[in-house]
């Protein structure tokens, strides 16, 4: 049975190890916290993940890098970007050539601004063959086996195509992609979109207003997006406009949930606390602001974004702003 490696025990990277596990391949799937490795062992449960889905028994758990790349050609990351570089560093003894890594994450790294596969680069050093697997797919409905659909952006038309036929089966569609900076810009930036949405959400702000505020919300992901080197016609598809409308108004969305509470009045400490986890959206939003500087965007929604949940700013006045702004087209002629 053909081995893959899953560096990252969270939801996700959970997920994906059951949709390869259903697929007839053994999972050696890494562990920061040894107590989910020993419960997935002894339980065949993701108690802090995933609780209540039983796993397959071709997942494997591990906490030593070593056991888990040592010997496989595949390589899934599923880490959150705040430690990315933290974990990539640790395993790069046991880094080949001949590996294939795939970028589960979601985000844009705070003080390099760089994107996965990009620390990926600046960290090993040698030509590795990288993907990426982005699109509206919520963990839990992966492994409840809902149909769903992602993109693969691969490096080139081959390894895309062998990705492909790991991942793909009746109830999951992969389709691909070449534009490896568009999709996971538009996968890091939805996720800013959706807290200022659920912001909205959160203080009462009807459906029309939620929907103005993606859409243009999603315009200025495009534009963000081709300033960085990826494509406009990437963010149409799966990995941007897909991703978005699930994440921001999908029942099982952190994002939504976190800029929720904040629109409800609750500070962004205590929702952190309460909620126990960090959203990539939080993250990203530092990110998102250093590009539109680095580029000179006067993207109006996502510095409101910004201001809002760091400064202070209210959606009232951050609204009033928006609708001051001078009449413009939607396209032009």
């Amino acid at each position: 049975m053909k081995q893959i490696a899953i560096i990252g025990e969270g939801a996700w990277g959970t997920a994906v190890a059951t949709l390869l596990a259903t697929n007839g391949f053994q999972v050696l799937l890494w562990c920061h916290d040894e107590q989910v490795a020993e419960t997935i062992e002894k339980k065949r449960i993701n108690e802090r993940y995933l609780p209540g889905i039983v796993l397959s028994e071709n997942i494997k758990p591990e906490i030593e890098l070593e056991k888990v790349l040592a010997n496989v050609e595949w390589v899934f990351e599923a880490i959150p970007i705040v430690f990315l570089r933290t974990i990539l560093l640790q395993a790069l003894p046991w880094v080949s050539t001949r590996q294939r890594w795939v970028v589960l994450s979601k985000g844009i790294e705070q003080k390099t601004l760089l994107l996965p596969t990009q620390i990926i680069d600046d960290i090993f050093q040698k030509k590795v063959e990288k993907a990426v697997v982005a699109g509206p797919s919520f963990a839990h409905e992966v492994v409840t086996k809902q149909i769903t659909a992602a993109t693969i952006a691969a490096t080139n038309c081959a390894i895309g195509q062998e990705l492909q036929q790991l991942l793909a089966n009746d109830y999951f569609r992969p389709y691909i992609s070449l534009d490896v900076i568009g999709t996971q810009v538009g996968a890091a930036l939805k996720n800013v979109i959706t807290l200022g949405v659920g912001i909205l959400d959160g203080a009462g702000y009807k459906d029309n207003t939620k929907t103005f505020f993606m859409t243009r919300g999603f315009h200025e992901m495009v534009q963000l997006a081709c300033a960085m080197g990826g494509n406009a016609e990437t963010l149409y598809g799966l990995s941007g406009f897909g991703d978005l409308v699930l994440t921001s108004m999908g029942k099982l969305s952190k994002n939504l949930e976190v800029g929720q509470r904040l629109g409800r009045g609750e500070k962004l400490a205590t929702v952190l606390a309460v909620t126990g986890y960090i959203p990539e959206g939080v993250n990203s939003v530092k990110s998102m602001r250093q590009l539109m500087q680095r580029y000179a965007l006067n993207l109006s929604i996502c510095r409101g974004i910004y201001e809002i949940i760091f400064e202070g700013k209210s959606m009232q006045t951050t609204l009033h702003e928006l609708m001051e702004q001078p009449l413009s087209w939607e396209c032009k002629e």
